[in-house]
């Protein structure tokens, strides 16, 4: 017999949305949040690290391939190895996650959890229609965020 009014029991656990991470990371004192779209320039990057050796914290990344509200897709594992081996590269503890459904939230949720000293994300130039109609996650992360972000080009 079905019971339909109880909740229903996940028999598998929710998988991890990390896919990189340096020894260490969650011992990390502070943090800046890096919201890593797939075709940002290459100053996104270089203006986190930058940061997080201001701060002198560890970087958490949410790779993701678009920022549009309505469809997030998460990027390339190539891309997310290259992210990881110029995170080592700086010497700096580091995360990153692939993204989940709400890429804003994502981030936002991040930067709550780990008490961020800095956001750093790209920002995509787009019409004030579309906007409109698919949102943005940097509109989201900058109404919401409770530090500093800063939007790269």
């Amino acid at each position: 017999m079905t019971d339909f009014y109880s909740a229903p029991r996940h028999r598998f656990a929710a998988p991890s949305l990390r896919v990189a991470a340096s020894a260490g990371i969650d011992d990390a004192r502070s943090t800046v949040i890096l919201a890593y779209r797939s075709d940002a320039s290459a100053s996104v990057l270089d203006e986190a690290i930058a940061g997080a050796r201001r701060e002198n914290a560890a970087v958490r990344a949410v790779h993701y391939e678009s920022d549009t509200t309505t469809a997030p897709s998460v990027g390339a594992l190539s891309q997310t190895r290259e992210l990881a081996d110029r995170l080592a590269e700086a010497d700096l503890q580091f995360e990153i996650q692939r993204a989940d459904s709400d890429v804003g939230s994502q981030i936002i949720d991040l930067a709550e959890a780990w008490q961020a000293k800095l956001i750093v994300m790209s920002s995509k130039r787009r019409s004030p229609v579309v906007k409109l109609l698919l949102g943005s996650s940097a509109q989201r992360v900058i109404l919401e965020a409770e530090c500093p972000v800063l939007i790269v080009k």
